[in-house]
């Protein structure tokens, strides 16, 4: 009996299909901007195909076989006359494709079992990639001259559309090559004496690939000197030039000040003591083109005034008031 038992759990396992199964990993799909993506379904010999329901982020068809032809219904404005179905394979065909058709798809395949009239469903699952057809990438240089006559060049390849998974190979290869933000560069030594070298940088993606070329040959001609060489040159330059003119200003303004004409005053009121009864003013005489007079000379030509008010004396024999004044005039020698 328990023979019998263990025969008939093999046989179901093995040849009947359960109400449902679905694939572990999903089926990976590449296809090109523009051409067309095959999800293949994989119906299993002996079994009748009732429908499809395929589906991605929403709903994306239903397709019905009709005797020998197949009957598809879109279920998606974006899929609308994109989708076609060979009858014989019932695969589900995209063309032509769009940047927003990649990601996850998923096949609901219901079948019926002829001779026992059971259904179930198989459900596959699909990550289709869709990857532009690659033009030929960008090569741009630059170069760097050092002390030692060495020229440090740097070869920089990318595409201008930026795609998915795009990688780069060059050839031959130099020093170092790093790639980042979707850019390769190359860096490379050469010396006056080495020949010339054609570099080829080659784009990849998993559906297509493009190369490009850039001869080398010494850029660094008539550059002897390195930027380290020349701020040697240009630091001094920078420093002697401004001092230069700055001694060239107080030069001529201190010769300026010694041609213009002016007036030497003698001494001013406010160098003088003020007092009640006496009156000062003061005499501008012309100066001599002289930076530093003598003061002898200072001296010579200093003229002071002095003016008393007059005063009223009072005598007790007469009411008659005689009036008093005084001039005297300094002169200093």
């Amino acid at each position: 009996m328990t023979k019998y038992y263990l025969w008939f759990l093999l046989f179901y396992l093995f040849t009947e299909p359960r109400a449902s199964r679905e694939n572990d990993a999903p089926v990976m799909v590449t296809g090109i901007l523009g051409e067309s993506a095959i999800l293949p379904t994989e119906i299993p010999n002996g079994y009748k195909l009732e429908n499809i329901n395929w589906a991605s982020r929403t709903s994306v068809a239903l397709v019905q076989p009709e005797g020998q032809s197949v009957k598809i219904i879109t279920t998606h404005q974006n899929y609308r006359d994109r989708l076609n179905v060979p009858p014989n394979t019932y695969n589900l065909k995209i063309s032509p494709l769009k940047m927003e058709d990649a990601g996850s798809y998923r096949a609901d395949i219901n079948l019926q079992n002829p001779t026992t009239s059971t259904t179930f469903t198989v459900t596959k699952n699909y990550t289709l990639h869709v990857y532009r057809r690659l033009a030929p990438p960008k090569i741009t240089l630059t170069f760097v001259a050092s002390e030692n006559n060495t020229c440090n060049i740097t070869l920089t390849c990318f595409m201008e559309e930026k795609g998915e998974a795009v990688k780069y190979q060059w050839t031959p290869l130099g020093e170092q090559a790093v790639e980042s933000n979707g850019k390769s560069s190359l860096f490379i030594f050469q010396r006056p004496e080495d020949a010339p070298i054609n570099y080829i940088c080659t784009a990849i993606n998993p559906v297509t690939n493009n190369s490009q070329s850039k001869l080398v040959q010494y850029p660094c001609a008539g550059m002897p000197m390195s930027s380290r060489s020349l701020w040697f040159i240009l630091v001094p330059v920078l420093v002697l030039v401004p001092s230069a003119g700055i001694l060239f200003y107080l030069q001529h303004k201190k010769k300026k000040d010694a041609d213009s004409p002016s007036t030497s005053k003698v001494m001013a009121l406010k160098d003088l003591p003020l007092s009640e009864n006496q009156l000062y003013d003061e005499i501008s005489m012309p100066k001599a083109i002289v930076s530093n007079p003598p003061k002898e000379e200072e001296a010579l030509n200093t003229i002071y005034y002095t003016v008393q008010k007059p005063q009223k004396i009072k005598n007790s024999c007469s009411s008659a008031t005689k009036l008093l004044g005084t001039s005297t005039n300094d002169s200093v020698i």
